[in-house]
């Protein structure tokens, strides 16, 4: 992980989201609809079922 993390913080800002975004599409590919749901509620810090499920009308 610091290995990844040291690589990432060698780039530009905006490339390394564009890197990020790549590597985590590919990940998020092979995963199913419950676990990309854990991933991204995680991601943004909600646990909330209210908070998550209002999520879907933005």
């Amino acid at each position: 992980m610091d290995d990844l993390f040291e690589t990432i913080s060698r780039m530009a800002p905006e490339e390394a989201l564009s890197k990020i975004t790549a590597f985590a599409q590919r990940l998020m590919a092979d995963l199913d609809n419950d676990a990309r749901e854990r991933f991204l509620t995680n991601l943004i810090g909600q646990s909330e079922g209210d908070k998550v499920s209002g999520l879907v009308h933005l």
